[in-house]
């Protein structure tokens, strides 16, 4: 009803008491000077607002409009933000009213949402002084799928709720950008946006001015969909593996898993299948969740290889083109039998639950034989001499957690999981305890004490208790293997590591421990347990002897011997009764006619 008719239905006697009721709620705001309260009480007994709680952004923009006509610069500014603290004065006045019963929450409903107006009074003061409050209200009135509208109302408040500052304001101005973008395609659930949706609506973002990519925020609310339903969403085209509640012991905190996406598989009915097929490796088996994301990963791209062919219908043809496409790669054996035999785990899936009957090919024929394969990775002597001279100049987790890869060749992984309460002495030596993520079990190792003494004063310094991360990121919890590469990277260049060109693989100094302990006559029983390995197969790739086992077998033989061949005969047409002649020694020295030696052109013959 409009206030002039609202005014004329109201008896005399009782506007008098609403203006009168209506004056004492303002004369509560104290902290609002008297003319901007008078101002604010004139315009709503004109507009028959009796009640501050009343007040809403229909009303503030009214009071918006009333303002600039009576002033000619932004004067009118200071009693509009009167208004709005008066208003969040009567918010804090509700929720004191019925304190005990939770914080308010504002309910979905077909109209404004003035996030300065917010039910909740925390954050309606968070919004409360900002400079351009238009922006602020979401109009969920608007003619577009209701799903659609709450699907972002819900994505808002997950926003609010897990973001600050800057980066809350810019992930609002996108997703109010995503908002529109769905009313005018007439999009009906975010969760479905295919990847040529989020094509359009990147170009309309770039052409707005928009300096980050639209994927983003269309990421940002599937996972705040995700995240905030009551039960699992199985069939949302994004998993997010924080929501799945999954066993510790399948997840490397160091290089953890965020997501599975489905959407690069155009065929949906493929796509759910592979669904499906995630959903048993998640709830049934015990993999590790990066196993199942890289079996994931090879079956994706199979069925992306298929677009919109039925898998179900696929032939023996067909997945012999696959294979053949494969093979172009030219990936290492060992790599191309991991991806086709993720194929067939996927094809076995499909048949045990009554998909199709058979495969439509044999995995056996398709194998490569595996010869194992050495590469000396092992780190020179120059380059960690140079990085140890030059380590004061790196931050101080930095050099402490490069120690632990160069002192005890641990893997990265297990430097960044270390807890507090892995260092200890036993009898003389010092130990530390070691959760090998990629193994799933626990390993003591011995390590310099120099390096439990430091770490025994960094644990101190930061006040790390045994159950918190040695080594922990800027956002809490473990470090991550990646950012270490990277900083370390960083730091390597910037101190000019062999001249800034060295390149830093944290796996090397594994390999570096594991040929020095080999080298130093350590069985490789003992370098295997040290690493913590199953199979000596592994630990004989990680070893890097067989240059220097020559080298020393060869040394040990000419000072015994004094030539490899110096006893070799070979058949010839002169000398000797046998018609054979005596090989000369090849060690820079050769023999003249006479048996003696002569010096050669200075090029040593290569033995």
């Amino acid at each position: 009803m409009p206030a002039y008719q609202y005014l004329q239905a109201v008896p005399q006697e009782d506007t008098g008491q609403l203006q009168e009721q209506l004056e004492r709620e303002l004369a509560e705001c104290t902290e609002i000077s008297s003319v901007h309260r008078n101002k604010l009480r004139a315009f709503m007994e004109a507009q028959g607002i009796w009640h501050i709680c009343d007040l809403d952004y229909p009303a503030r923009t009214a009071y918006e409009s009333c303002l600039r006509g009576q002033f000619r610069s932004t004067a009118y500014l200071a009693y509009l933000k009167a208004m709005d603290l008066v208003k969040l004065q009567s918010i804090k006045g509700q929720v004191r009213a019925v304190r005990g019963k939770g914080k308010p929450a504002a309910e979905y409903r077909n109209g404004i949402l003035f996030l300065p107006y917010h039910p909740d009074p925390e954050i309606a003061e968070r919004f409360i002084r900002a400079n351009h409050k238009n922006g602020l209200a979401w109009d969920f009135g608007r003619a577009a799928p209701e799903k659609m509208k709450r699907q972002v109302f819900d994505s808002l408040h997950y926003i609010i709720g897990n973001y600050k500052g800057d980066q809350m304001l810019a992930h609002l101005h996108r997703l109010k950008g995503l908002y529109g973008f769905c009313v005018d395609r007439g999009i009906c659930d975010i969760d479905g946006i295919e990847p040529m949706q989020a094509d359009e609506l990147e170009g309309v973002m770039r052409a707005s001015g928009a300096k980050r990519a639209a994927a983003g925020i269309i990421d940002l609310c599937r996972k705040a969909l995700f995240m905030q339903a009551t039960e699992i969403r199985w069939d949302a085209n994004v998993w997010y593996m924080e929501r799945l509640h999954l066993q510790p012991e399948r997840i490397n905190p160091a290089q953890p898993v965020k997501r599975l996406s489905f959407l690069e598989v155009a065929n949906k009915g493929n796509r759910e299948l592979l669904k499906k097929y995630m959903r048993y490796g998640i709830g049934v088996t015990n993999l590790s969740i990066s196993k199942l994301q890289t079996e994931q990963l090879w079956v994706r791209d199979f069925l992306a290889g298929l677009e919109q062919q039925d898998v179900l219908t696929a032939t023996e043809g067909q997945m012999e083109a696959y294979f053949q496409k494969l093979m172009e790669k030219k990936l290492r054996p060992k790599s191309y039998n991991a991806q086709a035999l993720a194929v067939q785990h996927f094809f076995n899936f499909l048949t045990a639950r009554g998909y199709i009957e058979r495969a439509p090919f044999r995995v056996d024929y398709y194998l490569k034989k595996v010869v194992p394969e050495h590469n000396d990775r092992s780190v020179g002597s120059e380059v960690w001499a140079e990085i140890l001279r030059k380590l004061p100049g790196f931050p101080e987790d930095i050099r402490l957690m490069y120690l632990h890869l160069w002192g005890i060749g641990l893997r990265i992984s297990e430097v960044c999981t270390l807890k507090g309460d892995a260092y200890y002495i036993q009898g003389k030596d010092a130990w530390v305890q070691v959760y090998q993520t990629k193994m799933r079990s626990y390993k003591r190792i011995p390590i310099p004490y120099a390096l439990y003494k430091l770490m025994k004063v960094y644990l101190t310094k930061h006040r790390i208790t045994p159950d918190e991360y040695v080594f922990q990121g800027s956002q809490g919890g473990a470090y991550k293997s990646a950012t270490y590469r990277v900083r370390m990277q960083e730091y390597c260049e910037k101190n000019g590591i062999e001249g800034g060109e060295y390149i830093f693989r944290p796996h090397d100094y594994r390999h570096g421990i594991a040929t020095l302990f080999y080298d130093s006559g350590v069985s490789l029983q003992g370098v295997r347990d040290y690493l913590g390995h199953v199979y000596e197969e592994m630990t004989r790739q990680y070893v890097d002897y067989m240059p220097r086992k020559i080298e020393k077998a060869s040394e040990k033989y000419f000072k015994e011997y004094g030539s490899l061949a110096a006893g070799l005969k070979i058949k010839g047409e002169r000398g000797g009764a046998d018609g054979g002649q005596d090989i000369p020694e090849r060690t820079g020295w050769l023999q003249d006619g006479n048996g003696h030696p002569t010096e050669t052109d200075g090029e040593k013959p290569i033995l």
